[in-house]
């Protein structure tokens, strides 16, 4: 990750240096912006972060130059408070945020390290949309110790058992794709059977192949999954609806590396790291017969739990910025993402399907989306109709309000430089003023 500082103050350059360091970013500075230009072209960095008040070319004209040629670089700029108007403007033509002088190190901090992610998904699906590649996108306390797992796990030079246990829409075979195409086993076969698609009297065939006149379809010989994924990884996706009689078949070749194709004699050698995921509690099905206990603890040598979205709502801010970079190409848009408020009430909602529902949200709003922010109501009717949700809304309706008539008193109800420091148009901002009867 590369990390560019245009700013002609030595002291200011210097702080950033020494607060971002931490980060891990390698770190590249220039004093001027024809020096930041050039740097930057050489370079190529993923954040840069540029004073506005430059000498020579300014912050304003660098910022215009690079969005001319460069759509995807995160741009936060720096100004003084009596310049907010400027900001403003930089933000119009494609910055991310913007933060005063003099600034909180910390703040700036956050907004890189919640752009991190981001950044990762955008250049992944730059890489032709490899379909193989998977990451693990959020920046949590849950989430960074699912990838900590992760990214041990996939290192291991010898196969292993992991079991990934949480609800549905969490992520489960996210993770067993990271732990597989991040890892040594990338250059050997991912191989996936979904237990809860394929009905149970064909799993079996599924899973062990067979060979030609094993029963009356069977035409030919045919590999197994246990087979094709011999050396990399077999992804077993809602193991605890797998056929109790199954499961006993697949203890015995997890036990013994081997195992007869379905009407063979031959015995084939199997070796390959086994990821299970379940939505189910599986004590709980082992005691009602539905599960053997013994396969479960075959299985539950490296145990992952997935905490649903509405317990990290940190999360859905970063995985939102990924779904709508992702749709922005799907269907060659130019979304810029949501208002304040439209993002407070996502975080607020349950989400009670978690990435998968939050993913299918914003696919149905970017498609009928037509202008650059996605607001409150272009949300769907069952996210903004949840009373939690209702009522989240009208606390931000009381917040905005008593903002917008602040600042109009402060800029003695001048309508032009109030809307400009609250970033909105004159229009947008006689309309709220009708909306909430505010009077001088």
């Amino acid at each position: 990750m590369k990390l560019l500082i245009i700013d002609d103050e030595k002291s200011i350059r210097l702080s950033l240096q020494v607060g971002l360091k931490k980060l891990g970013v390698e770190i590249f500075t220039a004093a001027s912006g024809e020096e930041g230009l050039a740097l930057f072209e050489q370079t190529k960095p993923d954040i840069a972060i540029i004073d506005i008040k430059l000498p020579g070319i300014d912050g304003i004209e660098v910022l215009r130059r690079i969005r001319k040629d460069n759509k995807t670089c995160i741009i936060l700029m720096i100004t003084y408070i009596s310049e907010v108007r400027l900001a403003v403007e930089a933000m119009k033509l494609g910055a991310h945020d913007y933060f005063t002088k003099p600034f909180n190190i910390e703040e700036i901090k956050d907004s890189i390290e919640n752009h991190v992610h981001y950044i990762k998904m955008k250049k992944e699906l730059c890489k032709e949309k490899d379909e193989n590649y998977s990451e693990i996108i959020g920046v949590s306390k849950q989430i960074e110790e699912v990838r900590e797992i992760a990214n041990k796990v996939s290192q291991m030079p010898y196969n292993t058992f992991i079991l990934i246990q949480g609800e549905s829409g969490t992520g489960k075979e996210i993770i067993a794709k990271a732990i597989h195409y991040n890892g040594v086993r990338n250059n050997k076969p991912y191989v996936a059977l979904n237990c809860a698609a394929i009905p149970q009297n064909l799993q079996e065939s599924e899973l062990f192949g067979y060979e030609k006149g094993a029963f009356s379809d069977a035409k030919t010989a045919k590999k197994g999954l246990i087979e094709e994924a011999h050396g990399g990884t077999l992804f077993f996706d809602e193991i605890g609806d797998m056929d109790i009689l199954l499961q006993a078949k697949l203890l015995r070749v997890l036990q013994e590396k081997r195992f007869r194709r379905l009407g063979g004699v031959k015995e084939i050698a199997f070796d390959a790291t086994i990821v299970a995921a379940t939505n189910k509690n599986l004590l709980e099905e082992i005691k009602l017969g539905n599960f053997r206990e013994d396969l479960y603890y075959r299985l539950n040598v490296i145990p992952i739990y997935t905490t649903p979205l509405r317990n990290r709502s940190e999360d859905i801010v970063v995985l939102i910025r990924s779904f709508i970079d992702y749709y922005n190409q799907e269907l060659n848009k130019n979304i810029r993402g949501f208002t304040e408020k439209a993002l407070a009430i996502c975080k607020a909602y349950e989400w009670k399907g978690n990435v998968r529902e939050l993913k299918n949200a914003i696919e149905r709003i970017m498609i009928f989306q037509e202008n650059e922010w996605i607001d409150v109501e272009d949300l769907p009717p069952n996210i903004t109709a949840d009373k939690s949700i209702a009522a989240t809304n009208a606390n931000l309706e009381s917040v905005e309000m008593e903002t917008v008539n602040r600042a109009l008193k402060q800029n003695d109800w001048n309508i032009t430089k109030t809307a400009l420091e609250l970033g909105i148009s004159r229009l947008t901002l006689r309309r709220k003023i009708e909306k909430y009867s505010i009077t001088k």
